[in-house]
């Protein structure tokens, strides 16, 4: 994983050069790369993305809109991961409904299925405006006939992710386990966060962290 730039940083240490205008469809293929690494995914890889790839497996496009950047099917819980590269306070405008949306989405049809599956929102920056974690804190989103549903949503840093990665891998530990207890720690966390810069910090914590303690 790399942080924004003109080249992108696979796990085994080798990289790749990525255009300026290719950022934001290399982030979602190298987040996508980062799961697969897990190698735990229940859904099979291609159903992982919604991006298209090259006889190189190498991205052509971003995902398109409409749905989710990526969904990650593991044993016994899902997790949507949305990235993106805005870091502005125009990102809880850009990111904000349409994360939510595409959760909601999911979440409702593991519940039509009958999956059982809690299903998790991963949101992805270089840096989280607080404005944009707000609106996944508070995570309420309502459906066509106004019932009211509660969101599982947790903005992260790439820079703390691809600490909370490379922790995985160092300790050959199972990374859906470790992911599920980050992301639940985080969310037990939001109410009594104080508002949306603490949350952040404490999320940072954790996800740097959990690598290590689980």
């Amino acid at each position: 994983l790399a942080e924004r730039g003109t080249s992108a940083t696979l796990s085994d240490g080798s990289s790749v050069s990525v255009p300026r205008s290719e950022a934001p469809a290399y982030f979602e293929w190298a987040m996508w790369r980062a799961f697969l690494a897990m190698n735990s995914l229940a859904n099979k890889p291609y159903e992982a993305r919604r991006f298209k790839i090259d006889q190189d497996f190498l991205p052509i496009s971003c995902a398109p809109g409409g749905g989710p950047d990526l969904i990650f099917e593991f044993d016994d819980f899902v997790v949507v991961v949305e990235v993106t590269l805005t870091e502005s306070s125009r990102q809880e405008a850009a990111e904000g409904e349409p994360v939510r949306r595409h959760v909601a989405g999911v979440a409702q049809d593991h519940l039509a299925r009958g999956t059982g599956k809690p299903v998790y929102g991963l949101f992805l920056a270089n840096r989280i405006d607080s404005n944009t974690a707000e609106t996944f804190r508070i995570g309420v989103w309502y459906l066509a006939d106004d019932s009211r549903t509660q969101l599982d949503i947790v903005p992260v840093r790439l820079s703390a992710f691809r600490e909370f990665f490379d922790a995985v891998f160092d300790n050959d530990l199972c990374g859906p386990d470790a992911l599920r207890s980050s992301l639940d720690d985080s969310i037990m966390l939001r109410d009594d966060a104080g508002g949306a810069p603490n949350w952040k910090t404490q999320i940072d914590h954790i996800v740097r962290w959990t690598g290590d303690s689980v």
